[in-house]
C-alpha cells in the first residue's frame, strides 16, 4: 500500500503542474522510480507466498495492505471526478508504483526456485540489493504514517488557508 500511496502524491503533483511533460507517461515512470527507491533504501516485509506456516501472521497483513489500496483507489476516484487529466496522471502513477511487485509476483510463481534464491527479474528485488528488509510491523506502522501525511495533510491545508480567510476577513483587505 504504501507504493500506492507514494504514487498516487506523484499522480497528485503532476496534476497540479501545467507543464506538458506532466502526462501518464512520465507518472507512469516515476511510479516505478518511486518503487525502485523504496524497496532500495527501506525494503518492506516480504509475504513468502509459498510458506504456508506464515499464513496465520501475515493474512492479517495482506487484508490491512488491500484494505488500504482500496482506501486509496476509493479516494482517486471520489476527489478526480470529472477530471480526466487528474485520474489518468493519478492511476498511470499508481499503476507505474505496483507494475514491479506484480512482475516479479508473477515470476516468483513461475519460478519458485527464483524467489528462494533471491534473484528476481528486477534488481532492487533481489536480495543482494536489498539491506534489512523491515518487520512486519515496522512495514506496517511506516504504511500507516505515509497515509496519515498523505491524507491527513490536506485537511490541515484545507484548515489552515480557512484560518486564514476567516483573519483576512475580519482584518479587512
Amino acid at each position: 500500500m504504501k507504493h500506492v500511496v507514494v504514487a498516487d502524491s506523484i499522480g497528485v503533483m503532476l496534476n497540479a503542474s501545467e507543464r506538458k511533460t506532466s502526462n501518464v507517461v512520465v507518472a507512469f515512470t516515476l511510479g516505478v522510480a518511486s518503487h525502485a527507491v523504496m524497496d532500495t533504501v527501506e525494503p518492506d516485509y516480504t509475504v513468502n507466498w509459498f510458506g504456508a506456516t506464515q499464513w496465520g501472521v501475515t493474512a492479517p497483513f495482506l487484508l490491512f495492505q488491500a484494505g488500504g489500496t482500496i482506501f486509496v483507489l476509493r479516494s482517486v476516484f471520489a476527489e478526480s471526478r470529472g477530471n480526466r487529466r487528474e485520474l489518468s496522471l493519478r492511476m498511470a502513477a499508481i499503476a507505474g508504483g505496483i507494475i514491479p511487485d506484480i512482475i516479479d509476483g508473477v515470476y516468483s510463481v513461475l519460478n519458485p526456485h527464483a524467489w528462494y534464491a533471491g534473484k528476481l527479474l528486477l534488481p532492487w528485488h533481489n536480495l543482494t540489493w536489498q539491506v534489512n528488509p523491515m518487520s512486519i510491523w515496522a512495514t506496517s506502522a511506516l504504511t500507516l504514517v505515509v497515509l496519515a501525511i498523505r491524507y491527513l495533510s490536506g485537511y490541515a491545508l484545507e484548515l489552515l488557508q480557512g484560518i486564514g480567510a476567516t483573519l483576512r476577513a475580519k482584518v479587512g483587505p
